[in-house]
């Protein structure tokens, strides 16, 4: 095997604009590799995952050193979705629909199908992120000899459906963020055969952020507990709400902290303060001067946002049933999980009174586990997984 390959990145959505989880990693993936590779990617025009609506141009251009091929979203979710998507999740329906609801929630995009098609058989490797989505589902299919799949998968009902079982046999290796994904694919797909890496994410070393300067600037009474991520019943906000009132009910005042779009009705509370989108900046002002970080969210395929916390030193705190983010603490060392609701007050209280401690091992866990280096080995390790040598 060569030294330099021939790489091919297919995403859903890909640029500088995109928010993302499993797109933000495919960015960085691409990047890193194009240091040593040659390197380039095939997605669409979409900067909405809701929509798909048309953002870039079609075509090819460079970002950060990356060729970037662009093709047009020919359709996606519309008012009918989320009747199809009710259909196949939750009645009883033919394959068909299942199919039908994989093109109706998008990005139906038949010219990135028909670039695999021609010119997939041009790259050594390629590795396709986010199993969900038709440029996977029905991309993969089309070079399975050369390609590594980064499914970013969550125990939900879509991983069942019938043009996911074919997927999960047929690529030459599995790239996956945390050890609790790789557990739920061999589990779900008994496919122990195919080899797989555990990637996690790569880290730069944090800015020397101002948590001072960020408490100086709002009247924040201690504890100061910080949430940082979409603002949203999805996200399991509404329950850190209740859980919240819990806490100070029983165990005193402090102050909640949200951080992240708003996309739910907050009540009015002098112990909760709404702050929005906010800075890179600001994000780790924050970060520095919270006490702790709660994550409440049920479903992660990797929880970057306590990578960072920890990178500041902070604790977290998370659902136990929700085995990725349960799993980063316990592995980190670097906070606490709490068994049920009812339980959270008392997981608070504890992790305040012990934070430094674990916020300590936290950072010591990010540094050595999310050093470049290592995420570079273990994602070159998967492309040589993955290589088609002729």
């Amino acid at each position: 095997m060569s030294a330099a390959m021939r790489i091919l990145v297919v995403v859903q959505r890909y640029g500088t604009e995109v928010v993302g989880g499993s797109e933000s990693h495919a960015r960085i993936v691409a990047e890193r590799l194009a240091r040593t590779h040659d390197v380039e990617v095939a997605t669409t025009t979409a900067v909405d995952h809701w929509t798909w609506g048309g953002h870039y141009a079609t075509g090819t251009t460079k970002l950060n050193g990356v060729r970037v091929h662009r093709f047009a979203v020919v359709g996606g979710r519309d008012e009918r979705y989320k009747e199809i998507e009710r259909t196949v999740l939750f009645e009883e329906h033919t394959l068909e629909d299942e199919y039908r609801w994989l093109r109706a929630q998008g990005p139906h995009t038949p010219e990135l199908l028909e670039f695999l098609h021609r010119q997939g058989a041009g790259f050594e490797a390629v590795l396709f992120y986010t199993y969900i989505y038709e440029p996977t589902a029905l991309g993969l299919p089309l070079v399975p000899e050369r390609a590594a799949l980064v499914s970013t998968a969550h125990d939900e009902l879509p991983l069942r459906l019938a043009p996911y079982r074919a997927l999960f046999q047929l690529p030459r290796a599995f790239g996956a963020l945390t050890p609790e994904e790789l557990a739920l694919i061999r589990r779900e797909f008994k496919n122990d055969h195919i080899p797989a890496e555990i990637l996690g994410i790569g880290l730069d070393p944090p800015p020397a952020p101002d948590g001072q300067a960020f408490l100086s600037r709002r009247d924040l009474r201690h504890p100061i507990v910080l949430y940082v991520g979409q603002v949203t019943e999805a996200k399991a906000v509404d329950e850190l709400l209740a859980m919240w009132s819990g806490y100070t009910n029983s165990l005193g005042e402090g102050t909640l902290v949200l951080a992240g779009n708003v996309l739910m009705d907050i009540p009015r509370r002098d112990d909760v303060v709404v702050l929005g989108r906010v800075s890179e900046a600001e994000k780790w002002a924050a970060l520095a001067a919270a006490d702790a970080l709660v994550l409440p969210s049920h479903l992660e395929s990797l929880g970057i946002v306590l990578l960072e916390a920890w990178q500041v030193g902070t604790p977290v705190l998370v659902p136990a049933w929700n085995a990725v983010t349960a799993g980063q603490v316990a592995r980190a060392g670097g906070g606490l999980a709490y068994a049920t609701r009812e339980a959270f007050p008392d997981a608070l209280g504890t992790l305040l009174a012990d934070g430094k401690r674990r916020g300590e091992a936290g950072r010591a866990w990010v540094e050595r586990e999310c050093a470049w280096d290592a995420f570079d080995a273990r994602v070159q390790s998967l492309v040589q997984m993955a290589a088609f040598i002729a």
